[in-house]
């Protein structure tokens, strides 16, 4: 007999579309996909709509709460959406699901999440997070008035999906029992399934520093340029779009070696990933951070804050990148000038530790994961049922000899 597994979702992210493909092809599951929205404003992506599984796609209004978003340091203009979806159990009821993983963004504070447990008990179906957030140094106010909350939701799930290693400790900080916690890795859209042929890099070509991502205060573009000022040499690439697009337009303008290179996608970011020799990544705070297994899987050493949650799964410092103190630009700029000075052999054992982290980070090992968190979860539901109607027996049988 099939497992039923419904997922619920922010948006229609491409990083998760081959995943769910490869868990709907088990025999033993059968999938449905819920999606808030097709995808979010400040996303550049175009959503795929013909996805190889079941899956509809909710009405809902979109609301930004990026202005809630204070007492964390920097501004959050990204990631702060808020989904009032029409009817968000509809679809979920009529598929009839054994399990529902509560995904995507905002997800204790999600009103489809939130009414897909509240039916819970009526419904009789497990209930799973798939936990991506860590602890800020800083949390935002409405986060910290919130956490009382957020531990009710962790404690009242029946298991936990975690991105890595930092969401799973801070699963475990809100309650969550580790022997429930399952390690759902995130896999990377431009992954190739083999590690493309790298160019023999000429004597005296400058090494090229890498940033890919979107120009917003959280990913620490303002400590990147701050550190290359004090970088030996070499060019530092940035590849994005933004709000902060006119400070790396002032650092081009005074510094030769800073190249803007503007949203890069598809190919021809394959293509500069090829090109380039280091990846940077310095955010303020990053759940996860797909360009690190971007960079891996093309070779690249990885350079990452210490708020960067892929930094503590996928970069031994001093063996296949570093991780820096976040927001220090000097402890950037020295790993950036030692990156720089590596030998061929330095990068030869580079890429065999990446490739060893990556191969754990696969398609089939995510979709293993997930079946493997739902049957966990629903063994913890049976086992909640039925001792649920004991004590209802037992609370029958002392009120009758009463």
């Amino acid at each position: 007999m099939s497992m039923r597994i419904a997922i619920i979702m922010n948006m229609i992210a491409p990083y998760t579309t081959a995943v769910f493909e490869r868990l709907a092809q088990r025999a033993d599951t059968e999938l449905f996909v819920v999606y808030e929205t097709a995808m979010e404003p400040s996303r550049e992506w175009k959503p795929q709509r013909d996805l190889p599984y079941g899956h509809a796609l909710l009405h809902s209004w979109t609301v930004d709460l990026s202005w809630l978003a204070i007492g964390s340091g920097f501004k959050t203009r990204e990631d702060t959406y808020f989904y009032l979806p029409k009817r968000p159990l509809a679809t979920l009821s009529h598929f009839s699901p054994d399990v529902v993983i509560a995904a995507g963004g905002g997800i204790w504070s999600s009103p489809a999440n939130l009414a897909a447990l509240a039916a819970r008990r009526q419904r009789g179906w497990a209930y799973v997070p798939w936990w991506g957030s860590f602890l800020r140094t800083r949390p935002t106010l409405p986060r910290r008035l919130a956490d009382p909350w957020v531990r009710r939701f962790i404690g009242s799930s029946d298991a936990w999906m975690a991105y890595g290693t930092r969401a799973s400790l801070d699963l475990v900080r809100l309650g969550a029992d580790p022997a429930r916690i399952v390690i759902v890795p995130l896999v990377a859209t431009r992954a190739p399934g083999r590690l493309p042929p790298r160019r023999r890099k000429p004597v005296g070509e400058p090494v090229r520093y890498l940033f890919v991502g979107r120009l917003i205060e959280r990913k620490g573009i303002d400590v990147l340029l701050d550190a290359f000022r004090k970088v030996d040499g070499g060019e530092l690439w940035i590849a994005g779009d933004g709000p902060l697009l006119h400070l790396v337009e002032t650092a081009a303008l005074d510094d030769a070696r800073v190249r803007l290179l503007g949203h890069i996608d598809g190919v021809e970011l394959e293509r500069l990933y090829r090109r380039a020799d280091v990846l940077v990544l310095p955010s303020y705070y990053d759940v996860w951070g797909l360009v690190v297994n971007e960079a891996q899987a093309h070779g690249l050493p990885v350079i990452a804050s210490d708020e960067v949650g892929a930094a503590a799964d996928l970069v031994d410092d001093g063996v296949n990148g570093f991780v820096v103190p976040t927001g220090s630009a000097p402890a950037l700029a020295r790993a950036m000038n030692e990156v720089g000075g590596w030998t061929v052999a330095d990068r030869r054992r580079c890429l065999r530790r990446s490739q060893e982290k990556l191969e754990e980070r696969s398609v089939d090992a995510a979709a293993d994961a997930i079946f493997e968190a739902s049957v966990i979860a629903l063994e913890h539901r049976r086992r909640q049922s039925r001792h649920g109607r004991q004590k209802a027996i037992d609370a029958y049988l002392r009120r009758r000899k009463t």
